[in-house]
């Protein structure tokens, strides 16, 4: 079995801006995502689904070599982190399969 080391991006915020960061993660080299619905709090704000009977919050996930993580973040921190609720961090994984992920650099 071998492992490939890449990055997986994490994007929380606003339903409002994450179809549109999904979309741009592909143009900026990703080859897939996993977008969810969801629940939490934070210095923003409480964002409850159950509430509001829908999802205030969504997250992102972004499995990627490195050169493109660091362009999607520096692209998400660029264009929303000021006007929305939204954070993006960065972890290392070690991913089965892996070849799947670095196709589009």
């Amino acid at each position: 079995m071998h492992l490939y080391p890449l990055k997986l991006v994490t994007v929380v915020g606003e339903t409002v801006i994450m179809e549109e960061i999904a979309e741009e993660v592909i143009k900026l080299g990703a080859t897939g995502f996993t977008l969810s619905d969801v629940v939490g709090h934070g210095s923003r704000s409480t964002r409850n689904v159950l509430i509001s009977g829908e999802a205030k919050t969504r997250k992102l996930e972004v499995v990627v070599p490195s050169e493109v993580a660091v362009t999607i973040l520096t692209y998400v921190s660029h264009n929303y982190f000021e006007h929305y609720a939204c954070i993006a961090w960065l972890s290392d994984v070690a991913v089965v399969r892996g070849d799947q992920y670095v196709g589009k650099q």
